[in-house]
């Protein structure tokens, strides 16, 4: 029986679509293994993947069921070949991943930008007093504070004393702390902070030489008798200003509004490039297990979150089919904040929270040493 002219024409959308979303997850590819210092735009591919990935799997199922077999097993190749990708976005299901093995310690680890404890009144409520409730109801082991902030006046506006009564919890454990300052202004300080239950055997830290918030804490803590070395980073952010986030949640912005924040992004990409450079050869030199964790600024699908991948496990990948955003933003499911781990460590638990309470959601990971 002849096709209706409709079906047809469905057939052909079907097609188009697969075909146009086939294009960016091939510009995807490009993002994850070219540097944006080389060429920037193809990061922007990276940044819809979820989109296009999406798309690509949603026309292959249609076109199956439409019984377009080439059209459909050849963009079924390409979500096959981007299996990475979608594991980076999605989670990986443990696939690939060691055991958890019975008796053996775990640690929990947590990372948070916390927007300065909301100290200019962003939002309006107690957001330090729900920061450090969301903090002493996880238990961390070891909490990684990007956007740590200092007053002139501590105790106009108390930061370290809540947060040791938070990390250390009624059994009121010892907590030692490792500070970072980016920059200050006034008396205020801005960096990165390592909490941990756990001693402190060892404080430097890697400067990125820049005029904002940006550093990264790197810091030996004694665990299981051994030494793991935490890294606490946050990296170059985007720098949008009102003007640029009520463009974006407008709709498309004018051509001197797209000029202004595409310039805005690859500034962003390039210090990246540098930031997370410097971090992974410290990364790579580091005699002891490490857990990298923090505000990356950018999304799994990115040339600095390969370069993670490249040393070091994603905690994500315990996740299966969850994206787990973390940016409380206009744009959803944007995951900017991670936890990075030894690939021999066991992930036991992945997840996230502090919903309203700054402009991120906390990270959350519990693994385990591997077992001699």
């Amino acid at each position: 029986m002849a096709q209706r002219p409709s079906h047809r024409r469905r057939g052909r959308l079907w097609i188009f679509l697969g075909l146009v979303a086939a294009l960016g997850v091939l510009w995807a590819h490009l993002a994850v293994w070219l540097s944006p210092a080389h060429w920037a735009l193809p990061a922007l591919a990276g940044l819809g993947f979820p989109v296009f990935g999406g798309v690509l799997v949603l026309s292959v199922a249609v076109l199956l069921r439409r019984r377009r077999w080439a059209w459909a097993l050849g963009l079924a190749a390409l979500v096959w070949g981007s299996a990475s990708l979608y594991r980076s976005v999605w989670g990986g299901f443990r696939i690939g991943m060691p055991e958890a093995k019975e008796n053996v310690p775990a640690l929990i680890l947590m990372g948070w930008n916390v927007r300065l404890y909301d100290r200019y009144g962003w939002l309006g409520d107690d957001a330090m007093g729900g920061i450090t409730a969301a903090i002493d109801a996880e238990r961390p082991d070891v909490l990684c504070v990007q956007e740590h902030y200092r007053d002139p006046n501590p105790q106009a506006f108390p930061v370290e004393a809540p947060l040791r009564r938070a990390v250390g919890g009624v059994e009121k454990a010892p907590v030692y702390l490792h500070e970072v300052w980016a920059r200050g202004k006034a008396g205020r300080k801005f960096g990165v902070a390592t909490f941990s239950r756990h001693p402190i055997v060892g404080r430097a830290d890697i400067s990125f030489g820049t005029t904002s918030n940006n550093a990264c804490a790197v810091t030996d803590i004694a665990w299981t008798g051994d030494t793991v070395r935490v890294f606490n980073a946050h990296f170059a952010s985007l720098h949008f200003g009102s003007q640029e986030y009520a463009a974006l949640e407008e709709g498309m912005p004018d051509a001197e509004g797209r000029q202004r924040i595409w310039s805005r992004m690859r500034e962003a990409y390039m210090e990246r490039v540098t930031q997370v450079g410097q971090v992974m050869a410290e990364v790579a030199r580091s005699p002891h297990p490490v857990m990298l964790c923090g505000d990356f600024n950018d999304v799994p699908v990115s040339w600095a979150l390969q370069e993670a991948r490249e040393h070091l496990r994603d905690a994500h990948d315990v996740r299966g089919g969850r994206m787990d955003g973390t940016w409380q933003g206009s744009v959803p499911g944007l995951r900017i904040d991670h936890v990075f781990v030894d690939p021999a460590w066991p992930v036991l638990v992945y997840g996230t929270g502090g919903d309203g309470l700054s402009d991120h959601r906390y990270v959350k990971a519990v693994v385990q040493a591997p077992s001699p």
